[in-house]
């Protein structure tokens, strides 16, 4: 898998974000850096098992789609006429 690279803007709200979360959530302040460098961190561990869930919950949602194509074709079929 490529490296994945975010938005200049999505990024750097992602570091205020955490930087205002560690700070009033947990009395801890981290430098734009380190918080570039954890968030850098978590998308490298997090990315794989994300974009997995995303292949399983689209194939899912596939499945359910061609089952319903299915159910939608079976009955635009026509009935055989009946003989008098």
């Amino acid at each position: 898998m490529k490296p994945m690279k975010l938005p200049k803007e999505d990024k750097e709200a992602l570091v205020d974000d955490l930087q205002e979360y560690l700070e009033m959530d947990h009395d801890i302040q981290l430098g734009r850096l380190a918080a570039e460098q954890l968030i850098e961190f978590m998308i490298g561990q997090l990315r794989t098992p994300i974009y997995n869930q995303a292949i399983e919950d689209a194939g899912k949602t596939l499945l359910e789609r061609m089952a319903s194509l299915e159910d939608d074709l079976y009955a635009m079929k026509l009935a055989k006429p009946k003989r008098r």
